[in-house]
């Protein structure tokens, strides 16, 4: 029996779970295992959209908006990736949408859930978090320094472990432009870094 066809109790579901056990678990109507995941993924989900926004608020309200997302879609989740790389794929779905709604996107560099399959998300895979985060201040300042497509890209590069070429396809942007905006910013932040 593969996990994607065994169920699974509630006395399986423990704060130990893998992710992907946690979200199947939900799936099948444990909340409990909604909880551990929330638990788990709160704060470096909220320390990315703090990165991206530099804006409390506006971190609170898409985090929000993405745990309502996750509870909504919570039927479409498959197992054909690891859960981070889908909850953080939601999550950049949603920072796309803000910009967009607030007019810092045009429409062709949006990407929304509603108009790709959730499937999708699967794609992603995250990179470990940096090693360490002792430059954390100096790099969330150069971050901060980026145009809003520059630092997103930056971003998502170093949440995720998947190549350029992957991440244009991903975000259904086209390879050079991706590329282009990922050599600016990266540039741009060795020259802020002072490095």
């Amino acid at each position: 029996m593969t996990l994607t066809q065994a169920r699974i109790t509630p006395s399986k579901v423990n704060a130990n779970s893998r992710d992907e056990d946690l979200m199947l678990a939900y799936q099948q109507q444990h909340p409990q295992a909604f909880d551990y995941l929330y638990q788990r993924y709160r704060q470096p989900l909220f320390s990315y959209l703090m990165r991206v926004f530099n804006d409390q608020s506006l971190a609170e309200d898409v985090y929000q908006d993405i745990w309502l997302t996750l509870i909504k879609q919570r039927q479409q989740y498959q197992l054909t990736g690891s859960f981070r790389s889908y909850l953080f794929c939601l999550a950049h779905t949603r920072v796309m949408d803000m910009w967009r709604r607030q007019g810092r996107l045009s429409l062709e560099h949006s990407w929304s859930l509603e108009e790709h399959d959730t499937t999708a998300c699967a794609w992603y895979e995250p990179e470990a978090q940096l090693a360490q985060w002792h430059l954390a201040q100096r790099l969330a300042h150069c971050l901060q320094q980026l145009p809003d497509e520059q630092r997103l890209i930056m971003l998502l590069r170093l949440e995720l472990d998947t190549g350029l070429s992957q991440l244009a396809q991903q975000l259904n942007i086209a390879f050079e432009t991706l590329k282009s905006r990922f050599r600016y910013a990266q540039a741009k932040i060795q020259r802020c870094l002072g490095e």
